[in-house]
Parts: C-alpha cells; structure tokens; sequence
C-alpha cells in the first residue's frame, strides 16, 4: 500500500535524554511504544493507523538512536519516563496509547497508576505477566536473528519480515540488534519478561482496554492474553490469524482494522 502520511524521523532533546522519535498523520493522538526488538521502521501498520491519528512512535531510553540513562533499571522507571516524554512533548492527555510486547508491560504498569493519562489501551502480545501455561520465550538464549524469526508465524512469507528483518545485516544493525537485548536484559531480566506485582495491580486499571493476540504466537503464549482480559475490568480480545508474536507487521490489515474500530468506537 503505499504510504498516505508525511511522517518525520528526527533526533530531539526530551524528557533528560536524546530521543530517536517519528511521527506522522493528523488526528487525535495515537502514542506507540514498541517492543524488546525496537522500531525497525515506519511500519505499513503505523501509515494505515495515520490516516486517522498523530501517531507518534519513539524510541524508548536504550532503544534505537534514543540515549540509554543510567538511571532506567526497570519496567516501572520507564513508565514513568513516557509520561515525563509526554510532558516534554506537550502531548495532551487523556490520549491513546498501543504498547507492542516489552511496551504492552510499560502501558499496563503506567495504567495501573496514572489512569488520567490514557483514553484507550491496546495491549499488543502484552509482556509483563507469567503465562499460566507455557513460558515466555527466552530470546537471550539464542541469535538476535532467531528471535525475529520466532516472532513470525510465516516470516518468509512477510513483506515486512523481508524488509527489516530478513536482509543481510550490516555491522551498525548487528550492533544495535545486541543493544536492544543488553537493554532489555538490563531492565526485565529477574523476574523474566514478567512483574510479581503487575497481576494484582491490574485490577485498578479503569482505562477501556483491547487486548490483541497473533493467534500463533509462540513468544507470550495465549494465556497472558487471557490473564490480561480476565484482570482489567471489561477488556475485550482480539485474536489475529495467520499472525505470530507481531500481527501488526505479519497481519498489518486485520490489526489495523481491530484497533482502529475499537478507538474510534
């Protein structure tokens, strides 16, 4: 599809530190904080989801070109970084935020204590919580590359796999592959990919919340999901076919579609 937003890449001083941030489209606010692999690019997702908001998508502190602080040790030291990132950006709040994996974890722990801050939450192959059956896959153990591989139901038949993630990698992209797994080992290693204390605390969530899932994801398994709709009051569940850890990039259509009639409606 080719692309109907002007959107912008830049570097920027905000909230303490150099952020590596893109944005594009016209409408109300759309905030996206990615997952442990970082933004590979100006995804055909985040273009479709610019025909109707801002969306701004960056880099989070360690992440990307983004500056890594000494200070962010946690999940929790994050979260309250996006809201000084907001601050900074002067970004009106209430606003809707999607957060993809590592970044679901960041938005569900925001939530549970800064309900003023979202209007909609859509918690995409959500971290943060132990799956009740089945492990959270373990992507230190292996290659960078594998782990992109895993998070594909299909990659070799993904467009956007072969774009980012299926090319031969030159020396600066192997690097920052590595940076992204040294951050978030840093910050969500012991528990891993998982907060004691985030299941209880998302009872208090009150912020209407979709919950979407790649029905074939193989890296936080189907029963996170369910966690995550059972524990915040009247969440709702969409599970997207044909589509893995990612269903935005290997299903961009069908997740589009679902996150863009549950925040308009």
């Amino acid at each position: 599809m080719a692309a109907v937003s002007n959107y912008s890449e830049q570097l920027i001083e905000a909230a303490g530190i150099q952020v590596q941030i893109r944005r594009g489209g016209r409408g109300p606010t759309l905030l996206v904080l990615h997952g442990e692999f970082g933004v590979p690019g100006w995804l055909d997702a985040y273009d479709q989801l610019a025909r109707s908001f801002d969306v701004i998508v960056p880099s989070l502190p360690g992440f990307g070109a983004s500056t890594r602080p000494d200070w962010i040790m946690g999940v929790h030291d994050l979260a309250a970084w996006v809201t000084w990132f907001a601050r900074d950006l002067q970004i009106a709040t209430p606003l809707n935020v999607i957060g993809f994996s590592l970044g679901g974890w960041v938005a569900a722990e925001l939530a549970t204590v800064a309900p003023q801050f979202f209007k909609k939450l859509v918690l995409v192959g959500a971290m943060g919580v132990k799956p009740e059956a089945g492990e959270i896959f373990d992507y230190f153990l292996e290659s960078g590359k594998t782990g992109h591989r895993r998070a594909f139901h299909q990659p070799d038949q993904c467009v956007e796999f072969a774009r980012y993630y299926g090319k031969e990698m030159s020396v600066d992209e192997a690097e920052q592959i590595e940076q992204h797994r040294e951050m978030t080992c840093r910050i969500a290693w012991k528990p891993y990919m998982h907060s004691l204390t985030l299941p209880h605390l998302l009872p208090a969530i009150a912020t209407p919340t979709l919950v979407v899932w790649g029905a074939h994801d193989i890296i936080t398994p189907l029963s996170s999901a369910n966690i995550y709709q059972c524990s915040i009051k009247d969440a709702r569940i969409v599970s997207i076919d044909h589509a893995g850890h990612m269903p935005e990039m290997e299903q961009s259509a069908a997740f589009v579609q679902a996150v863009r009639g549950f925040l308009i409606d």
